[in-house]
């Protein structure tokens, strides 16, 4: 509720009129008292006092305005809070629990913003905060009473009976209140006399409200005060004034338990129609209660024996009794978050024994997660931190030790079954929740906080499964709650017992078999708490492969729906990329895959979803997403890898078997497939005179390559990605010196150029693309060569445009003039492919072509192009290419630039921009003519600097 509603409750109700009347009666009161004080005039001073008491004996004021009666102004209340924030700050360091800081926090909120709420709700009323409330006044009336008991103006012991006679019991317990925690810090005092007094005398307040904060004041006066001596030997049997730890723990549990019974009783206030408000209220005062409980958690000296035999004991006994729902749920929290963690694990099985008498309406789930993941915390907090690469070897090592007495987790063999869909849904009777596999890894587990004798997963399992059991109502989300809990608290505490988890898994495989057609399994919260369930092994495994190990894991899996199997994929790729774990076994490979099959293939039937249909995404719709799921698969094939080439081949069939599976995906995988394969023939290559039989083995890589290529086309029918494929492929084949198989590669990049090319640029890409790697290849026979580069010549002349034909056609003209390659350590080979007529004949043709354009801008920059062309030649020395050749050309461009006037320039800038460059590497923009001049200008340099180097060859060459 918004600060304006609340303001406008309170005027409705009558309330904010007498607050306001009340303030005002405090303010005039505390003045008379502080000036009695000031002048040693003390029965006029209590008179005072008992009159300020006197008004918090109202009816009318609610929890809210009760405590801004009770509480000091905003200031003065803040340095309350800060001690307590202090005092919690100490217990934090002292015990290093997280979880208890966070209830005092809590606390301390709660208090900051009930007073800012009071003083903002002041003025929006228009109402003047008072310098001073109860509790100041009662403050300063404890200052002055120390003072004049140390001086012997007042005993303290007078004061104490003095107050006793005051005429109303609020006031009357009030100010007994003060001056016995005042007495109780003095030295030689009966404190535990005075306690037992003021705990017998606030009995006599029943009233809910009145008698709450009473007690709470009580509790607050006299923290700092309390015994905390232990008694030994002799002193067990006398009596001491002064008092010790068990008197003072007596005392809070006592109050404690008033209280409870107070605030429980509060419910049944007024009428009928109010209960919601006052649900509200009692929401509103349970710090109060929960505060004794803290009070309790800060006393020095508790040990575990204390904590066990009494106090634990004693706090559920009254929350057993109170029957509250509220009651029992928010002090069963405020155990769990304020006693010390060693605590709990020493009393554990009592204390979940004792959640089950609660009563049946109390959220068990809520408290019993809570307790696990206090407990979790703690046990991962003092824990010894063990770097990536222990915990990885030490899980291998469970790893193995699990290996040699299941037969499902041989890491060795060379195969695994997995299961198929099937095999996911069994019936319920085929498992039996009494079935729990118990097997010990042998793992050094040294230096955990959880002591031996404590089987704290196996009494949470235990108390869980009777908890379901018991109560058929406990719904799917509260169940896969606990479950999720159980799961992280085994894998923190027993990182290395795999059973425990596989346990936790095999018990939700069988609740979700039970609960397939309830509503409450397809809500979201179910979904999110078994896809946590499945997330938990991925996320805290360091060695994330560790997830085979746990037989239950995979079927689990399969019964979720789309968006589950999904997350849990994407999150096991991703893992696995980011820690880089390679996947060296085809059993390892295939596990993988189960996981991560739905990026493969989205139209997988998983028949355990009851009625409801899952959203998948379609080919028609792929997202951003999905594109970046594809990339995270393509990335997983070379994580892929094993020494043994047999088995890296292996594992490349499982690889390709499975990605083809997802259709026109295949598209986003198929490369990484393609590049590992050639990776692999080249080892083959290079492990010539280490295996007898590389040959076979590269020939069926190569068909194995040969048959990823052509399934690529027959369901992408992405032409372009194909040959560059099939060329790329063919390269390799012929760098390993298989010819046939080379020539057939480069024979299916032809045939898919002409059945499925058909766009001039990409058809002349094509051809540039396969004119360069024939220049690089070695090992063809003269005839098969031949016809390779003769039909490649042929398709660049057949181009549509006519500047595209040109520069394919002299392009094409290297393949019958190979020259050495330096970055292979080729060195005046004079066994390369050399036929400088064919070359010349290209060029030939390439100026026709180039002759034929229309525009003279266009082909004069073609003439230019094939005139470096020429000098490429006979700066190689081709015979054919004769000085004749040069000269012609050169004064044919002179001649055509002579020619260039503005007007034709500008006519041609548009046609230029559209045919010249249309098959050039960049975009010509700008001014054209002068391009082309540069360009002829610098060609003319390099002869002129050639003429330098060499005359005898150049001299011939008219610049």
């Amino acid at each position: 509720m918004s600060i304006v509603a609340s303001t406008s409750v309170l005027q409705q109700e009558g309330q904010a009129v007498p607050l306001d009347d009340i303030l005002t009666a405090i303010r005039s009161y505390t003045y008379q008292m502080r000036r009695c004080l000031d002048a040693n005039r003390l029965m006029d001073a209590l008179k005072h006092a008992s009159t300020i008491l006197s008004e918090l004996r109202s009816d009318r004021l609610g929890p809210k305005q009760y405590y801004e009666l009770y509480v000091p102004d905003i200031c003065s209340n803040t340095i309350y809070i800060i001690l307590e924030y202090r005092i919690a700050s100490f217990r934090y360091m002292r015990n290093g629990s997280n979880l208890y800081m966070c209830y005092i926090c809590t606390i301390c909120a709660f208090q900051i913003r009930m007073c800012w709420i009071t003083t903002i709700l002041r003025i929006m009323n228009l109402q003047s905060t008072p310098d001073m409330a109860v509790f100041d006044a009662m403050r300063y009336l404890s200052t002055y009473l120390l003072e004049a008991h140390q001086t012997g103006r007042h005993h303290l012991t007078d004061v104490y009976e003095l107050v006793q006679y005051a005429g109303n019991i609020v006031p009357r317990l009030y100010l007994m209140i003060t001056v016995g925690t005042v007495y109780m810090g003095i030295k030689d005092s009966p404190v535990k006399e005075i306690m037992k007094d003021m705990l017998e005398m606030v009995r006599g307040v029943q009233h809910p409200i009145r008698g709450l904060f009473l007690r709470h004041y009580l509790s607050g006066q006299t923290r700092d005060y309390l015994p905390i001596g232990v008694s030994t030997g002799a002193d067990m049997s006398l009596q001491r004034p002064e008092g010790n730890l068990n008197d003072s723990i007596a005392f809070i549990l006592t109050n404690f338990v008033e209280m409870n019974k107070l605030w429980v009783r509060f419910q049944h206030q007024g009428h009928s129609r109010e209960r919601e408000r006052r649900e509200e209220e009692r929401s509103e005062l349970k710090i109060l209660v929960g505060t004794n409980l803290v009070r309790l958690s800060q006393l020095e000296g508790i040990d575990l024996h204390m904590y066990k035999t009494t106090i634990l004991p004693s706090i559920m006994e009254q929350i057993i009794q109170c029957r509250d729902v509220l009651a029992q749920e928010y002090l069963m929290e405020v155990i769990i978050q304020v006693f010390s963690d060693d605590f709990h694990l020493q009393t554990l099985d009592d204390f979940l024994n004792i959640t089950t008498k609660l009563n049946p309406h109390v959220n068990i789930k809520e408290i019993w997660t809570n307790l696990i993941y206090k407990l979790t915390a703690y046990v991962s907090r003092e824990t010894d931190v063990e770097n990536f690469d222990e915990r990885v070897k030490k899980e291998k090592l469970a790893l193995d030790a699990l290996g040699e007495k299941l037969s499902f987790v041989n890491l060795n063999e060379n195969s695994v079954n997995i299961c198929t869909e099937n095999d996911y849904f069994e019936s319920p009777n085929t498992d039996k929740e009494s079935d729990i596999v118990d097997i010990k890894t042998e793992v050094d587990d040294k230096g955990s906080v959880i002591p031996g004798d404590v089987k704290l997963f196996t009494l949470f399992w235990e108390q869980i499964v009777k908890l379901v059991k018991a109560r058929p109502d406990l719904s799917v989300q509260d169940i896969s709650a606990l479950l999720v809990s159980l799961c992280k608290l085994a894998l923190t505490c027993y990182p290395y017992e795999f059973s425990y988890v596989d346990q936790v898994l095999k018990y939700a495989r069988l609740k979700i078999i039970e609960y397939v057609d309830s509503v409450d399994f397809h809500s979201v919260e179910s979904r999110d708490n078994f896809l946590k369930l499945l997330l938990e092994p991925i996320t805290s495994y360091s060695y994330i492969l560790t997830v085979f190990s746990l037989p239950n894991y995979i079927p689990l899996l399969q019964t979720q729906p789309y968006s589950t199997r999904r997350a849990v994929a994407t999150t096991v790729i991703q893992s696995l990329i980011k820690n880089n774990i390679c996947i060296e076994t085809p059993q390892i490979l295939e596990g993988v895959i189960c996981l991560v099959r739905v990026l493969i293939s989205e139209g997988m039937k998983i028949p355990l979803v009851g009625n409801i249909q899952q959203n998948r995404r379609t080919k028609d719709n792929e997202t951003d997403e999905t594109l970046e799921e594809q990339g995270w698969l393509a990335r997983l094939v070379h994580l892929v890898y094993n020494e043994n080439p047999d088995i890296q081949f292996k594992l490349l069939q499982i690889l390709r078997k499975n990605f083809f599976e997802g259709g026109e995906r295949i598209k986003y995988t198929s490369p990484s497939l393609i590049t590992q394969a050639i990776k692999l023939a080249r080892t083959y290559k290079l492990r010539e005179h280490l295996d007898n039989e590389w040959n076979q083995k590269a020939s069926a890589v190569y068909k194995f390559i040969h048959q990823i290529i052509s399934s690529l086309y027959s369901k992408v029918t992405n032409a372009e990605m194909c040959i560059r494929y099939f060329v790329i492929a063919g390269q390799v084949a012929d760098q390993g010196a298989f010819e046939e198989i080379a020539y057939d590669f480069f024979a299916q990049a032809f045939t898919i150029y002409e059945e499925s090319l058909s766009e001039s640029r990409a058809q002349y890409q094509a051809v540039i693309m396969i004119a360069g790697v024939l220049q690089m290849t070695r090992n063809f026979s003269s005839e098969n060569y031949d016809t390779l580069i003769t039909k490649c010549a042929l398709h660049g002349s057949k181009l549509l445009k006519k500047p595209d034909q040109t520069r394919a056609v002299y392009f094409a003209s290297h393949l019958w003039w190979v020259t050495n390659i330096p970055a292979r350590g080729e060195q005046n080979d004079n066994n390369l492919y050399h036929d400088g007529s064919r070359s010349l004949e290209c060029l030939q043709k390439a100026l026709k072509l180039a002759d034929a354009c229309i525009d003279t801008l266009t082909s004069t920059e073609l003439f230019i192009e094939i005139l470096n062309r020429y000098i490429y030649y006979y700066d190689h020395q081709n015979e054919s290419i004769h000085p004749k050749f040069l000269n012609g050309l050169i004064d044919l461009i002179r001649q055509n630039i002579d020619n260039f006037d503005t007007q034709t320039f500008e006519s041609n800038i548009r046609q230029f921009s559209m045919v010249a460059s249309t098959s050039s590497i960049l975009e010509l923009e700008g001014n054209m003519q002068e391009y082309i001049i540069r360009h002829f200008e610098r060609t003319l340099n390099y002869i002129t600097m050639r003429k330098k180097q060499e005359p005898s060859l150049w001299s011939a060459i008219h610049t």
